[in-house]
């Protein structure tokens, strides 16, 4: 595998702890989800292609997205079905 370049893996790790951060502070379970699910995209690629310390802080921040985005998918589930209902009825 060919190793990215060290600005792209560390810019792509800063943002993805940046937008982890945000969502972390949305109150709305749909908001931080879909934060959750944009951090973790973003720290795959360094994750898989990045060089020493970046690789493994990347690593870190994609298992803690893992992680949050898990314990936020029942409430985000429960936010989307009362959202359905509510478009059902007239």
């Amino acid at each position: 595998m060919k190793a990215m370049q060290l600005a792209s893996t560390r810019a792509l790790t800063v943002t993805a702890t940046m937008v982890l951060i945000v969502g972390l502070m949305l109150s709305s379970p749909s908001g931080a989800f879909l934060a959750f699910g944009l951090a973790g995209l973003l720290s795959v690629m360094p994750a898989i292609f990045g060089t020493g310390k970046i690789r493994i802080v990347a690593a870190v921040v994609l298992l803690g997205v893992i992680g949050l985005a898990a314990n936020t998918y029942p409430e985000f589930k429960k936010e989307q079905e009362l959202y359905r209902q509510r478009t059902k009825s007239p």
